[in-house]
């Protein structure tokens, strides 16, 4: 490959030789999507992970998906194709297919799109496709790309969920404290991340699935004593898993 490839994208090949990744596996997103960027991996050896965009000719490789399983109570079905020396990873959400072929359809009703874009697109709803110079298996590679999704729902959590980029404080003061307040939220939903991980159950729950659950659990006190509620089955059962041993065993231990 010619240097005339890699000179639309100096800036992220020269970051990516800065970063020194040679030894690990660069996650990407669609909009890093090219062929010269493809092209300019390869030539520094650089094992990337990186979806292609809806319009892709990648879509229209023959790919079986002759696999599923389960990710957060979702059916994901799958297939694997060699094409060179890449790999095509090709992911079907039956439950986001079905939300996608009713908003194509709508948008068909209402004549924003033509029928062939219509036939283009209900093909393709509810389906991600990878593509990779990295063989390993197909809901490894499905994980290990749902990883640089927990950095984005991360950095979405500290705006949304801990609101904290809503600075409408008006002291130097408060705001400070907003922000301390979000940081250490922050890391205590790292924390749970942390811990679902290493239970091997972040394919099944998050880190406010268990927040949602153990809210259910009140500790009331009485002067210098204090109750707990009644902990469900499910709850204390999460608690086992995880071994944070919150609650105390039925017999008082």
């Amino acid at each position: 490959m010619s240097s005339r490839q890699c000179e639309g994208h100096k800036d992220i090949i020269q970051t990516i030789e800065e970063l020194d990744i040679s030894d690990k596996i660069l996650l990407l997103d669609r909009g890093f999507f090219s062929e010269n960027i493809l092209n300019c991996l390869e030539e520094k050896h650089i094992k990337f992970v990186l979806p292609t965009k809806r319009n892709s000719h990648y879509y229209d490789t023959r790919i079986h998906l002759n696999e599923e399983f389960i990710y957060h109570d979702r059916l994901i079905k799958c297939g694997k194709r060699k094409l060179g020396n890449r790999f095509l990873y090709l992911y079907e959400d039956l439950d986001l297919r079905l939300e996608e072929q009713k908003t194509i359809f709508r948008k068909r009703e209402e004549g924003k799109i033509s029928d062939e874009e219509y036939s283009l697109k209900q093909n393709r709803a509810g389906k991600f496709l990878i593509i990779s110079n990295y063989d390993i298996g197909k809901k490894e590679m499905y994980e290990l790309y749902k990883k640089r999704d927990s950095i984005e729902k991360l950095f979405d959590a500290y705006k949304t969920t801990l609101d904290a980029d809503k600075l409408y404080l008006h002291d130097d003061e408060s705001v400070y404290g907003h922000v301390f307040v979000a940081f250490l939220s922050l890391y205590a939903y790292c924390k749970l991340l942390k811990a679902i991980k290493k239970a091997e159950i972040n394919d099944k729950v998050s880190p406010i699935d268990i927040l949602l659950k153990f809210r259910k659990v009140k500790s009331i006190n009485f002067g210098e004593k204090s109750i707990i509620t009644e902990v469900p089955k499910k709850v204390r059962e999460l608690d086992k898993t995880l071994k944070f041993n919150i609650f105390p065993t039925k017999n008082g231990s």
